[in-house]
């Protein structure tokens, strides 16, 4: 069974905070790694002439902004490369001044694109996960480093997205398969556009209903691809056939294709009980993810070695 971790929850969700409290810095980066000429990996340390220290890639979110979209938008700000996201490598947290800042790592794989100095970096270099605390400026960066390395950095993503918010069945008259997203679902549908996107191009398979269409519409917009429907991963065909959608999603993660899964509540209890990723902490059976949550599933060698959780919006709790 992969690892699963409870992350893409702000653990300081957005509310009014105490007059005595500011409101905490969030930021995003990522341990940029390549593979080495002579085996392994090495990866990408910066040097920010401003501070005169060594670092991760990484920065201060946007307003809106999701962190996964800030943690490749720094990463080619700061060192001139592309990349595309693999598994969450959890949270720093630690005082600036009288602030607290937190910091979302991610697994990185540079592709492509060139270094060259820029205001805020002015030096790049490559090193084996294993040296890096020695150049790194602050303890606390050696242990994303590290866990790096805790399983293999080469996976590949299988996406299993719940569908963003529908309206209510209760208010709508026409065939269950025609309910559309709510505004607030099609807001979430855009900002999932550019989270996916981060992952890097994926096939895409959706229930044939209009609320998991629209739900992938804007990432394969994004990505210039289009969703395949599967009649297999509805309610109704999982009603007809309750293994087929389980074991498509399990042929993806043997084969390891990248892609993108987006489904219903009642078929994501077989689909990850199929890929051993039936008990997630915190949720019963049958609310494994919430409406536009989702579940990336890094593989390896045709298994899932780890598995984070993600929303397009803060949940609290």
């Amino acid at each position: 069974m992969g690892r699963l971790t409870d992350v893409g929850r702000d653990p300081h969700p957005a509310g009014p905070a105490p007059d005595d409290v500011r409101a905490p810095v969030r930021a995003a980066g990522a341990v940029l790694w390549r593979a080495a000429d002579r085996g392994g990996v090495e990866i990408a340390l910066v040097h920010r002439p401003k501070y005169d220290d060594w670092s991760h890639p990484k920065g201060k979110l946007e307003p809106g902004e999701h962190a996964a979209v800030a943690a490749v938008r720094e990463v080619r700000e700061e060192t001139g490369l592309d990349c595309v996201l693999g598994r969450d490598l959890g949270i720093q947290s630690y005082a600036v001044g009288e602030r607290l800042k937190t910091v979302r790592y991610w697994a990185a794989e540079a592709r492509g694109g060139r270094f060259a100095p820029n205001r805020e970096v002015d030096r790049m270099v490559w090193v084996p996960p294993d040296e890096a605390e020695a150049v790194l400026s602050y303890r606390r960066d050696a242990a994303p480093a590290r866990d790096l390395t805790a399983v293999p950095p080469a996976t590949v993503p299988v996406i299993v997205l719940r569908h963003c918010g529908a309206v209510a069945r209760v208010r709508y008259e026409g065939d269950d398969a025609d309910r559309p997203l709510t505004a607030a679902g099609r807001e979430h549908a855009e900002i999932l556009g550019g989270v996916l996107a981060a992952y890097g191009p994926a096939v895409v398979l959706g229930s044939p209903s209009l609320r998991c269409l629209e739900s992938v519409d804007p990432y394969c917009r994004r990505a210039g691809g289009a969703v395949e429907a599967v009649p297999a991963l509805s309610e109704e065909g999982h009603a007809r056939d309750p293994a087929a959608g389980a074991e498509l999603v399990r042929a993806l993660v043997a084969d390891g294709t990248p892609a993108v899964v987006c489904t219903h509540r009642p078929v994501l209890p077989a689909i990850l009980a199929a890929v051993g990723q039936d008990t997630p902490p915190g949720r019963a059976r049958d609310e494994l993810l919430l409406p536009g949550e989702f579940l990336a599933l890094h593989t390896a060698g045709g298994v899932v070695v780890a598995a984070d959780r993600h929303a397009p919006y803060s949940i609290s709790g």
